[in-house]
């Protein structure tokens, strides 16, 4: 076993650093220990590894050819969200790239109309939750929400808030 080697003092060359800011007058100010190291050291592939994976996401670029495939399956009636995972990219570069080739997008069309929002708020009324109503008319609690904000509905605080 060879834990003396493991936590000893690591061999890189250390530089010290005195703390940024402010000290008070007869408090020594602390210091920062870092290694200093090429690329090829251990703890800084290990933290460049680390910081590239959680706060620098990878990015990568798509090709003319997955660029017009992507605008020739939105023209088809593929949705923004499904060509983002197919691309693994986010749905507003997905978005750029369309508006980039000129593509005009799509609007949503509303899932509710007004007699089907009157039936919902009714039966809001009588003491149907949001997310059962919503399940009755098949859309998501907050598309229901929404409609019932635009139509002048009040909508109940939740339980348990």
């Amino acid at each position: 076993m060879d834990l003396a080697g493991r936590l000893s003092n690591p061999s890189e060359i250390l530089e010290t650093i005195a703390d940024q800011g402010w000290s008070s007058p007869g408090r020594p100010s602390k210091t920062v220990t870092r290694p200093v190291g090429g690329p090829d050291s251990d703890l800084a592939a290990a933290s460049s590894e680390q910081k590239g994976r959680l706060s620098n996401p990878v990015q990568r670029r798509l090709s003319a050819a997955d660029i017009s495939d992507l605008c020739h399956l939105y023209s088809d009636g593929r949705s923004i969200d499904s060509l983002a995972r197919q691309y693994e990219m986010n749905r507003t570069t997905i978005i750029t790239h369309l508006d980039r080739a000129g593509i005009e997008r799509r609007r949503v069309t509303r899932k509710m109309t007004d007699d089907s929002v009157a039936t919902a708020a009714t039966r809001y009324g009588r003491g149907a939750s949001l997310a059962v109503v919503a399940r009755e008319f098949d859309i998501h609690a907050r598309t229901l929400a929404r409609e019932f904000r635009q139509a002048g509905v009040s909508i109940r605080p939740r339980r348990g808030r």
